[in-house]
């Protein structure tokens, strides 16, 4: 049954109400990655508890599998799961998603959820993510125009949600993936190829190398955090150490020291 808002509801209900228009608007005003994961981990939380959001969808071309990870989970990020084979399970909920005529359903799993991914660097630690979660809601949009549709997954370490989640999770959806939709998928990791040699030059350490790699493909300070489960301030104290080590004074002089000096090395 669909209930109306009227100005004679309990103020419990209104309350409810105000809640969701708070929300809503807050998902508005997403511009970045980041945004997308404080509005995720923040209020919404607690009308739709969920450790791991995946979004699944097509490619250009509509072959390739692209995939989104959105968890406050160390290590639970969309460059660690990009190359995961989850078109079993992509497959399987999508088959029953349009099963059902489209409409959202909760799956339970005692035993956790499994995804191949044998092919990550890090796959034990996701694994065990995700063998951590014990229920999950499954539900999509359909774009008649693109003919393709996008499938969400959030995935809970609670066995059994709250009723409300399955009403929040429908609600919430179409700003989700409005929110997603104007913002580039973290699809990849960040392309290393060649610098390994230049980074080993001027002692730059592992974590420093992991954000070199991401300022070099134009990441901001705040989404370097969110991607390497760090704060803004650590990225920015890792960066003066990298930039007191190559000898330069900001981000562009160091992106460029780093590539003439492999281009050196490579012509050498």
């Amino acid at each position: 049954m669909t209930h109306f808002l009227s100005l004679n509801l309990p103020s419990a209900l209104y309350t409810e109400h105000e809640w969701f228009i708070k929300v809503s608007q807050g998902a508005l005003k997403i511009q970045t990655h980041a945004d997308l994961f404080h509005w995720l981990q923040g209020d919404l939380q607690t009308y739709l508890p969920h450790q791991i959001l995946l979004a699944s969808w097509r490619g250009a071309g509509g072959n390739a599998l692209e995939v989104d990870i959105i968890s406050a989970l160390l290590e639970m990020r969309t460059s660690n799961v990009v190359n995961a084979d989850i078109m079993p399970l992509r497959r399987n909920l999508l088959a029953r998603w349009e099963k059902g005529g489209h409409q959202l359903f909760g799956i339970q799993n005692e035993d956790g959820f499994e995804l191949d991914l044998s092919k990550l660097d890090t796959p034990d630690s996701v694994a065990a993510n995700f063998k951590r979660m014990r229920s999950a809601l499954i539900h999509g949009i359909k774009d008649e125009r693109e003919r393709d549709q996008i499938l969400y997954i959030v995935f809970s370490e609670t066995l059994c949600l709250p009723q409300s989640a399955q009403l929040s999770f429908k609600l919430l959806l179409p700003y989700i993936d409005t929110a997603l939709r104007q913002l580039p998928p973290l699809r990849g990791q960040a392309n290393i190829n060649g610098v390994q040699g230049s980074y080993d030059e001027f002692g730059l350490s592992q974590r420093e190398k992991e954000v070199m790699d991401w300022v070099r493909v134009g990441k901001t300070n705040e989404i370097i955090g969110v991607i390497l489960d760090i704060s803004p301030f650590t990225v920015k104290n890792h960066l003066k150490r990298i930039f007191r080590k190559l000898d330069v004074s900001n981000r562009a002089q160091a992106v460029s020291k780093i590539h003439e000096h492999a281009e050196a090395e490579r012509t050498e």
